[in-house]
């Protein structure tokens, strides 16, 4: 899969992304002050997934429309823990992920929230 890691997102998941085999692009390495609306427009003009540990592109993409192609939110825990989640993540959800949905991942509970009749969403 193509991801966007955004910079709050770097460091360990990019390195982790990578050693599994994905085409990784950090934000941090173009631009670190990059805004959200550039950021959204560089993921779908690349079809990435966007990695973040924030709610901004949530709410673009649900309250103001914005295109996309798929974001990956990971709760901001301790290296380990995140990277626990990131594997259950991957192993669970990557059709998912593929198919443009919003992946919420927590410790104690994943949410995943799909297009659906112009962008409203479903939960699970």
């Amino acid at each position: 899969m193509k991801f966007l890691v955004e910079v709050n997102a770097r460091g360990f998941l990019v390195d982790e992304l990578m050693r599994l085999g994905h085409d990784v692009a950090p934000v941090a390495e173009k631009d670190p002050r990059m805004p959200d609306d550039d950021i959204l427009r560089w993921a779908v003009s690349e079809q990435r997934i966007i990695v973040t540990t924030d709610h901004d592109f949530e709410e673009m993409i649900w309250r103001a429309g914005k295109a996309d192609c798929g974001v990956l939110r990971l709760e901001n825990l301790p290296r380990a823990a995140r990277g626990i989640l990131l594997d259950d993540v991957l192993q669970h959800h990557s059709q998912d992920l593929a198919s443009g949905a919003i992946v919420i991942a927590q410790s104690r509970k994943i949410r995943i929230r799909r297009p659906f009749h112009g962008r409203a969403g479903i939960e699970e």
